[in-house]
């Protein structure tokens, strides 16, 4: 069965057996929703499309500019330049610099533009790729789910040929009592009576057993009181089934398979990472700017030394000084203040800056190679899943017919082994067979039931295979 099918499994039994409300009754919608909010698979998947997102946002935000602050402080000692005054001092000091630094992109071969378009690309193929592990799991489930429903219909039609069998013994203990038969003709009917029971019991373990891998599957305690809903099914039998063709189903399957959809997402993607490979060959030119000032605690403030040293003596060198040496000498009466030396020293920057690769040790020629090669191998997936759906496709449409004709078979079969059980149960009641004959004509009824049972489920479900890939709305 093909990881497509199901979509048309859910509907097959979600919208049946409503009537069952009993609270660890499931259905096969409640079931494939719960194992794709649980698995853990599904929630890889979902972190992918996330992760992938946030790449696109990333390679749109690329087309910003950028903004980056810094600040050095530090204390100094020796023979070191200040690098608020420039001069040189042999003073320990401590200084700080701090500075706003802003650039943008002008051109880059295209690069930032091209790798938008592939975050977008590869986020809608990561979508794709979530929607198929979506399929996968709710597959699996949908299986494990059918394989309790075959088991139940399968005890079902066991119990039935018990009840049978046990009305053909009371029925023969009569005739034997009135001496229509032979005592020993109840013999297979018991020995019929004992298979059946234990066809029961087989049954029954396979139901459990069923139900069991389906309750692992969904990560459920095992001793969780558990149950499905049982639908009835009623199968049509369709004669447009022998008029499908491969290109008529081919064409409409290759809009609404979530793997091919994933494929041409990255093919596309594949081919702009050529582009942005061959980028690296291509010049740059970006904008930039930038805002600085510094601060060092050797900045003197000076005040006025005329009024203050007037009429003192004053001596240089033990000479007397002059009123105008006076007055050269500064009068330090401490430090700038902080921000008075932020605001005074502030400086601005603003310009372009291209840089033209010459040669890079041929990484870039090697880059663009790799993405060629890349392109060709996409080029080949997609291909092979291209064969694969065909494939597929025409393996469902002959899957489709086989079973439309062993359903037709087993419905004849049916038919006749029934008129044959009927025709032998009344000519053993006649006395005119005995009872390994009336076995006999029962053990084929048996078989032609269980072949009907078995073709009416594989025709119902190849038919909505090729119904799903044709993108038919499933109803019944």
């Amino acid at each position: 069965m093909k990881k497509a099918t199901f979509y048309l499994l859910i509907i097959l039994f979600s919208t049946l057996g409503s009537g069952l409300k009993a609270q660890d009754v499931w259905s096969l919608e409640k079931c494939v929703n719960y194992a794709l909010e649980n698995n853990l698979g599904i929630k890889q998947s979902q972190l992918a499309v996330t992760q992938s997102m946030l790449t696109e946002q990333l390679n749109r935000n690329a087309r910003y500019p950028s903004l980056s602050g810094s600040s050095n402080f530090g204390y100094q000692f020796g023979r070191t330049i200040d690098p608020t005054t420039n001069t040189f001092s042999l003073d320990a000091f401590a200084s700080q610099t701090i500075g706003l630094n802003a650039n943008a992109i002008l051109y880059n071969g295209g690069r930032i533009n091209n790798s938008i378009e592939q975050g977008r690309l590869d986020a809608m193929a990561a979508r794709e790729d979530l929607m198929q592990s979506k399929n996968d799991i709710a597959l699996t489930v949908a299986t494990s789910y059918i394989n309790v429903l075959f088991a139940k219909e399968q005890t079902a039609n066991a119990a039935q040929r018990l009840a049978l069998t046990n009305v053909q013994i009371e029925n023969t203990k009569k005739l034997i009592n009135a001496g229509a038969l032979p005592a020993n003709d109840i013999l297979d009917l018991e020995a019929q009576q004992a298979l059946n029971q234990q066809e029961i019991i087989a049954q029954e373990n396979a139901v459990n057993l069923a139900l069991l891998n389906l309750k692992i599957l969904l990560q459920l305690p095992a001793d969780q009181a558990f149950e499905v809903v049982d639908p009835k099914l009623e199968v049509t039998i369709d004669d447009a089934v022998d008029t499908w063709t491969l290109d008529e189903v081919y064409v409409q399957a290759v809009n609404n398979q979530p793997f091919i959809k994933a494929g041409n997402y990255r093919l596309q993607s594949a081919a702009l990472g050529e582009k942005i490979a061959k980028s690296n060959k291509l010049p740059r030119l970006v904008v930039f700017g930038g805002i600085d000032t510094r601060f060092s605690d050797q900045v003197p403030l000076l005040g006025e030394p005329i009024d203050e040293l007037r009429g003192q003596d004053i001596f240089f060198n033990g000479i007397p000084a002059s009123i105008e040496q006076v007055i050269a000498v500064p009068n330090v009466i401490g430090t700038v203040p902080y921000f008075d030396q932020l605001s005074d020293n502030l400086g601005q920057n603003i310009g372009l800056s291209l840089n033209v690769p010459i040669y890079s040790n041929s990484t870039a020629n090697i880059a663009q190679e790799r993405a060629k090669l890349n392109v060709l191998n996409t080029e080949y997936a997609n291909e092979q899943l291209d064969q694969n759906l065909r494939s597929d496709i025409q393996q469902a449409i002959m899957d489709a017919k086989a079973s439309k004709s062993q359903l037709l078979a087993a419905q004849k079969a049916l038919a006749a082994t029934e008129a044959s059980f009927v025709n032998t149960e009344k000519r053993f009641n006649l006395g005119a067979v005995n009872s390994l004959e009336l076995s006999v004509a029962r053990n084929r009824l048996d078989a032609s039931q269980i072949d009907l049972v078995v073709a009416k489920y594989t025709y119902l479900f190849n038919v909505k295979v090729v119904d799903f890939y044709r993108g038919k709305g499933i109803t019944f």
